[in-house]
């Protein structure tokens, strides 16, 4: 399984998605969200995706399997050149030693395709094996093509170079038609719409009021510039088109898997594994296991027959879902109930000039940090949305609630007389990283979610559409399963539910917290109501708040 968070520009990890095998192919990954979703789509209650052209329902758990394997060949034929395309793609993994028995690809519609189950399957079950020779790794592009070496063997400056490795593998290899892993390349889409870099700009438009619109910029231009530096170091590589190198390089940051290689460490694009579309929990697997010199997927719950079977892309929010795969979920909460959702807010102390404690507050926060961005969420144990809510605790404070924080923090006075903040100094350290900052009081409590609140605020008036509208037109406006629109729509609406979500935890708290009341505060704290997911996201911070309370009362 994945060791860190999946970011397929940077750190290629597993959670592939199925770029033109699953729902990649200008359609979402993940149907989880579309419990709801247009009546032509079959939901478990697992909310696993089953999307078939001729409307018939999944197989049934109990059927024998002897019937689902017959279903299976069924599937493809029909399908012309594209079933025949995979049928190839199968025959060349099982020539070159590759296995998956107790599996096959369901083709739904167009080129969307997931992987299933043919009979019942225990949990701890070796489902696939590839071999090594049928992996394309980033070692590959750096030592198996003359252009690799040559761009490798310079002085380059690449965002992503081990997925620039296995590009410039892909693309100088599938130019000879009888290259080995043309059956491999012939089953990747050309279509990758579902992208928000080749959205139009009637598409952006969607987003509008969104910060992920600059996270979108902000990548094609680095795609670019990696581009530029590979023409620029072999000028030989502009036989490929910009366009030419966008297709791959979405294909190859979406798919990849980091695995070690006999103690190697590689990025890698695996063949049918990367099929396996996404869901959460985790139901599966992932390794390269040397003394098999291959990579395995593993069951890890049993599975039934006619099953689809899953693979995670981690926890993560939507905007990273869509920037790296394509697609959003609708309802994106783990098991325990906490949205992964995270929004990019900034956050600024006031002037220097309209606040006579602002050098002291800089001495918590590190000199240049008058200001500083956030990844927020509706959970106070992301390290990020905590840091948030630490800013704004040292932004209101006053001054007795800064030598309070001082102390929190480790901060020593250098002289002995006098209340100058000035003259307090901190031991040498990473000083905006660490500076975390508990419950202060009361007072500095609410004025710190009224300073979030007011933020998101700002942002929800970004909006040209309120939540309440939104979420109108999700449920009512007949926006096709998958389509862009709706993907936006979902994107949008789980970043207008993090705003909405401390503008109502700054007015439920606030009223615990000043109440009058014979209670103690962190008892009333934690008797908030838990029953629906808004209530268990204000609860989850209460929680926390009236721990840090009576820490601070020790």
């Amino acid at each position: 399984p994945p060791t860190s968070p999946h970011e397929a520009d940077s750190i290629p990890t597993g959670g592939i998605p199925a770029l033109g095998s699953g729902p990649r192919n200008g359609l979402n990954a993940s149907v989880g969200d579309l419990r709801s979703a247009a009546p032509s789509l079959n939901v478990p209650d697992r909310l696993k995706f089953e999307l078939t052209e001729d409307g018939d329902d999944e197989e049934e758990d109990g059927k024998a399997s002897d019937t689902v394997e017959k279903k299976a060949g069924e599937d493809e034929a029909g399908a012309n050149d594209k079933g025949s395309r995979f049928k190839d793609f199968e025959d060349w993994l099982i020539d070159c030693g590759a296995k998956f028995p107790e599996l096959y690809l369901k083709r739904y519609t167009g080129d969307v395709r997931g992987v299933h189950a043919k009979r019942r399957v225990g949990p701890y079950v070796c489902l696939v094996e590839i071999p090594l020779k049928c992996l394309i790794t980033d070692h590959m592009g750096r030592t198996e093509t003359e252009l690799g070496r040559k761009l490798f063997s310079s002085n380059y400056s690449l965002s992503t170079p081990n997925l620039i490795a296995v590009i410039v593998y892909i693309l100088t290899t599938r130019e000879d038609p009888n290259h080995f892993f043309q059956p491999y390349y012939k089953i990747l889409p050309k279509d990758y719409t579902n992208f928000p870099i080749f959205w139009d700009k009637e598409q952006l438009e969607w987003l509008r009021g969104s910060p992920l619109i600059e996270d979108i910029v902000e990548r094609k231009r680095n795609m670019r510039a990696d581009y530029d530096e590979v023409c620029r170091i072999c000028p030989e590589f502009s036989r490929f088109s910009f366009d030419e190198f966008l297709e791959v390089r979405t294909a190859v940051g979406s798919r990849n898997f980091g695995i070690v290689v006999h103690g190697n460490k590689r990025t890698a694009m695996v063949p049918y594994a990367d099929m396996l579309n996404h869901y959460r929990p985790r139901e599966t697997s992932w390794t390269f296991e040397d003394n098999k010199d291959a990579f395995t997927i593993t069951s890890l719950s049993a599975l039934q027959a006619g099953q689809q079977v899953m693979d995670s892309y981690g926890k993560k929010c939507n905007a990273k879902f869509l920037l790296h795969y394509g697609f959003a979920v609708e309802c994106n909460r783990e098991e325990d109930g906490k949205c992964q959702n995270e929004i990019y807010v900034r956050l600024a102390l006031a002037p220097a000039a309209q606040d006579s404690l602002h050098e002291s507050r800089l001495t918590v926060l590190g000199p240049t940090r008058t200001s500083r961005g956030f990844r927020l969420s509706m959970n106070i144990e992301d390290k990020a949305t905590s840091e948030a809510l630490s800013f704004c605790r040292i932004a209101v404070a006053n001054e007795e609630e800064l030598d309070q924080i001082f102390q929190q923090c480790g901060i020593s006075e250098d002289c002995a007389e006098g209340r100058d903040h000035g003259a307090y100094r901190r031991p040498y350290r990473d000083s905006y990283r660490d500076s975390s900052v508990g419950f202060v009081s009361v007072r500095n409590e609410v004025a710190a979610l009224e300073m979030l609140a007011t933020a998101c605020q700002r942002q929800l008036a970004r909006y040209p559409q309120t939540f309440e509208e939104n979420q109108t037109f999700l449920e009512e406006g007949n926006l096709a399963p998958f389509s862009v629109r709706r993907t936006a729509l979902i994107v949008v609406l789980g970043e207008q539910e993090i705003c909405k979500f401390w503008i109502s935890t700054c007015d439920t708290i606030s009223k615990v917290l000043e109440a009058d009341s014979e209670v103690p505060l962190h008892m009333a704290l934690r008797s908030l109501p838990r029953t629906t997911h808004k209530e268990s996201d204000v609860a989850r911070y209460a929680g926390r708040l009236a721990y840090e309370i009576r820490m601070a009362a020790k």
